[in-house]
């Protein structure tokens, strides 16, 4: 049996033991040099080493949930956006000749939304994961082993959810708003026809039986180069080419004129007949409507307006909007926000429900619970939206619901996590849907 490096070399005489006291303060200085994450680390006044092996651990944890963050974020907000894309391409395509930047465009105004939304649900999963990771590495164990509580292990998990709060803030608040108009705004140009504007190297049917492209357009979309125009008439076809081309507008102020330089026409009458006609300087003879451009201003919906703007409104009382939908709409945005710190409360005393049983359960728990919380909220709203009094503690009621519940969660897991009552639901839950699914099994085979 190998010898203990604490006991004494052979031959050398046993010292005299010292006062307990002096054992006492030796002991624990060993145990502070050798442990990083030893029960000192609750004291956080105890020096700069102390601090820098909090932060240690702080970052390891944040990184630990990062990763997964970064991939439920990205994965959630691909399936959210491709769903929409296809509804997109099939509505834009039945229009005919829609430009593939509108697409684009669209697409990309949805991102601030569906990112908000998928905010919620990857920020849990990434926690859960990492609480999984640190159980089954035995490093959860070891932390707590060293005096580091749930409270302590989950801060870290809180300070990230506290950042999300602020991100969250920003897109519901003043990303949201404006990207749904400009949203609406792109669905309203696709349907209504031509913008007065060419993108460059697509074909644009500007009405009138006119299609125009052209190689290379500026930022303006109405300085041309290498343009190309077929104009189909019921006595035959027409096709210009002009080296350059400038849509300008006409003297009333309401109608584009197309002006091309350096190019030549050609006439196709069904007659059989062809004209050809090359010109320096041409006006085009087709005047092209502005009045497809104009859309209405930003503002007529609650859900078009910024937090600020909302917060003006309702203290002005001015507008044809109802104060309560804009009160309900505040208190809707700032509560999904207040949501994100929260969520940790909730994963943690989950993820313990794993060491016992299956993952699967608690997070089909989670699900439901987000879920019923999600619709909760969305009813709340629209019934403080419909009522003159009361619309914020309505809207707010579901949001202290969900909080109670995480947080007593939260608090029945951090002395005894295995042996929460949540963890014993989850595990009792587990083994009636494995009895279940047995006996299934069961009447099967002998059918």
């Amino acid at each position: 049996m190998p010898a203990s490096p604490f006991q004494m070399p052979a031959g050398r005489a046993r010292p005299r033991s010292m006062p307990r006291s002096r054992r006492t303060m030796r002991r624990r200085k060993t145990c502070a040099r050798s442990s990083p994450v030893s029960g000192k680390l609750r004291e956080e006044g105890r020096g700069t080493f102390m601090s820098r092996h909090l932060g240690v651990i702080d970052r390891y944890l944040i990184g630990l949930a990062g990763k997964p963050l970064a991939l439920s974020l990205g994965v959630v907000l691909a399936a959210l956006l491709l769903e929409r894309v296809l509804r997109l391409v099939d509505m834009l395509s039945a229009t005919g000749g829609t430009p593939y930047w509108l697409l684009v465009a669209l697409t990309a105004s949805l991102v601030p939304h569906y990112v908000s939304l998928a905010l919620t649900a990857a920020f849990f999963v990434a926690v859960f994961v990492a609480m999984s990771r640190l159980g089954d590495g035995s490093e959860l164990d070891a932390l707590m082993a060293s005096g580091v509580s749930i409270r302590r292990i989950c801060m870290p998990f809180v300070a990230l959810g506290c950042v999300l709060m602020v991100v969250s803030v920003i897109l519901y608040g003043f990303l949201n708003p404006v990207t749904r108009y400009d949203y609406h705004r792109l669905l309203y140009t696709a349907a209504a026809g031509w913008d007065a504007k060419v993108p460059p190297a697509t074909f644009i049917d500007a009405g009138h039986g006119i299609t125009i492209t052209a190689d290379r357009v500026d930022t303006s979309g109405r300085r041309l180069t290498g343009v190309f125009i077929q104009r189909k008439r019921p006595s035959g076809t027409e096709i210009t080419s002009a080296r350059t081309g400038t849509l300008e507008l006409s003297k009333d102020q309401k109608h584009l004129t197309l002006l091309l330089q350096d190019g030549i026409t050609i006439r196709d009458a069904q007659s059989g007949a062809t004209g050809t006609l090359r010109f320096k300087n041409l006006t085009y003879g087709t005047q092209f409507n502005l009045d497809l451009t104009t859309y209405r201003a930003r503002g007529e919906s609650e859900r078009e307006l910024t937090m600020p703007e909302l917060v003006e409104r309702i203290a002005s009382g001015d507008g044809d909007l109802k104060p309560a939908a804009l009160k309900a709409e505040l208190a809707d945005r700032l509560v999904r926000a207040l949501t994100l710190p929260l969520l940790p409360l909730l994963a943690v005393p989950l993820s313990f429900a794993g060491r016992r049983g299956s993952r699967t359960t608690g997070l089909v728990f989670a699900a439901i619970v987000l879920v019923t919380f999600n619709n909760a909220l969305q009813f709340a709203t629209d019934l403080g939206a419909s009522r003159a009094t009361y619309t914020t503690p309505i809207v707010v009621a579901p949001f202290v619901v969900f909080a109670a519940l995480c947080i007593w969660l939260f608090q029945s897991s951090k002395d005894q996590p295995v042996e929460a009552p949540i963890v014993r639901m989850v595990s009792g839950l587990q083994t009636g849907i494995t009895a279940f699914a047995g006996r299934i099994t069961g009447l099967g085979r002998t059918a």
